[in-house]
């Protein structure tokens, strides 16, 4: 096969110039159009970009393709030079660089495909019900280190023009593993939520510290760097190695906080540059990412749907975007404002804790958090004694848990611990005896009627 022809078609902007100068050059014939006698596998197709967002487009894009036409979009990576040398060595292009183009136009397209799949089925008569096909196109965007384990292969892929911590800039630091980037969008998620109350934004200094998927210290203070010492204060074990997030951009004072400590990946929308010298010279292998105006960005991180990948196929859910915003006090002791406040805190940090999970916490600081017990009473248990292994108290404290007390025994476990107040949804065939239970031990108790189970 010989590339005799250039045919370019138009579109929203203009190839560059000096690639078909360049063929020109070569001798080739430039048209917009194909000649009627010319075989397709002799000609090349050069599309501007947004040719392909067309309907016309992308079925004169694909029916090039299926006569064997080379299709080179704009925007593709591939090196210009090295088509024109390859034209000007062998009068044509390889299989290799024939593919590696179709593979990019036929992406490009598919792109289209699944935008125009969803808007057909936007609009249906019941709007609760997921959509009957599913479509996507990504694109690689970073190769990891590795997968969740050292012998896995892991890489990031991203849909074209969509958010996420994918576009979030490293500023230091090794490349990101999955397991990093899996504790990452845990932060992200939490820093967003724990950002506001029912909308209404929390003008305070945030941090929050993930470990393996797991929250290990959450709080807010007066300065982020009261922020970050009362998180860490929760769990210091179990932050050696963890992902710690900011709502704010991290200064002096917080970096130096942070100091030594074996951090795997921080993230915060900006650092100043003092801060940024100090978290980066004594640990240079230490990832900082700068995650501009993500956290202000919810509404578009939320867009779509939650996708589960299973043997053969996948399963798609809502996002759990839901806030209480009203609750029901089933006790006879009503909770204090204190109390109230400090509930609400406990609640949306018991949504990213692995199920069965059981969180004491003050008004503004995570005190102890039992996570991924099989038994409620045992992470009833394990929270408390979590603190207490970390010089904390649980007495004082209120508790919260992601589902209901199936039995009074997960009740009691946190009034041993010393919780004056509980938060969980409720919905149980025992709730009468879990509610007595409260009353017995002077307690107030709240009904979310709202479940956030996080396997």
């Amino acid at each position: 096969m010989k590339i005799k022809q250039v045919v370019t078609l138009p579109g929203q902007a203009s190839l560059a110039g000096p690639l078909l100068a360049g063929l020109k050059q070569l001798g080739l014939q430039i048209s917009d159009r194909f000649s009627g006698d010319n075989d397709r596998k002799h000609c090349l197709l050069i599309c501007n970009s947004g040719y392909e967002t067309t309907l016309a487009g992308s079925l004169l894009i694909r029916e090039a393709m299926a006569k064997g036409c080379p299709v080179l979009l704009d925007g593709d990576s591939v090196n210009h030079e090295a088509i024109l040398e390859e034209i000007r060595e062998t009068c044509d292009l390889s299989q290799k660089t024939r593919k590696g183009m179709e593979a990019y136009a036929l992406y490009r397209c598919l792109q289209c495909d699944a935008k125009r799949l969803a808007g057909l089925q936007a609009d249906t008569d019941d709007s609760t019900l997921l959509p009957r096909y599913v479509a996507a196109a990504y694109e690689k965007v970073q190769d990891l280190r590795y997968g969740e384990n050292w012998h896995q292969k892991a890489a990031l892929y991203c849909r074209d023009g969509e958010p996420g911590l994918h576009r979030a800039r490293k500023l230091n630091g090794r490349d990101m593993s999955y397991n990093n980037m899996v504790d990452a969008e845990t932060v992200l998620e939490m820093l967003m939520d724990l950002s506001q109350y029912d909308g209404v934004p929390v003008n305070k200094p945030l941090s929050v510290i993930v470990k393996h998927a797991n929250p290990c210290g959450v709080a807010y203070g007066d300065t982020m760097a009261e922020a970050y010492r009362l998180s860490f204060a929760t769990d210091p074990k179990s932050a050696f190695g963890g992902v710690i997030g900011f709502n704010r951009p991290v200064d002096l004072e917080t970096a130096q906080a942070i100091g030594d400590s074996f951090v795997e990946v921080l993230l915060a929308p900006g650092y100043e540059p003092e801060a940024l010298k100090i978290l980066t010279e004594r640990r240079p292998n230490r990832r900082v990412l700068d995650i501009g105006d993500l956290l202000a960005r919810k509404e578009d991180l939320y867009r779509g749907f939650y996708q589960r990948n299973l043997f053969g196929g996948m399963m798609l859910q809502d996002y759990d975007t839901g806030d209480v915003k009203e609750w029901k006090v089933v006790t006879k002791r009503q909770p204090t404002d204190w109390e109230r406040q400090a509930l609400r805190f406990a609640w949306k940090v018991s949504k990213y804790v692995k199920s069965n999970a059981l969180v004491y916490t003050s008004d503004c600081q995570t005190i102890g958090i039992g996570s991924g017990q099989v038994s409620r009473v045992d992470s009833a248990r394990f929270g408390a004694e979590k603190a207490e292994e970390h010089g904390l108290s649980t007495r004082g404290t209120v508790a919260a848990t992601d589902s209901f007390f199936p039995f009074r025994d997960g009740l009691d476990q946190t009034y041993e611990a010393g919780a004056l107040a509980v938060i969980h949804p409720g919905g149980s065939i025992r709730d009468a005896e879990v509610i007595n239970a409260a009353d017995e031990h002077g307690m107030a108790m709240v009904f979310t009627g709202m479940r956030h189970f996080r396997h």
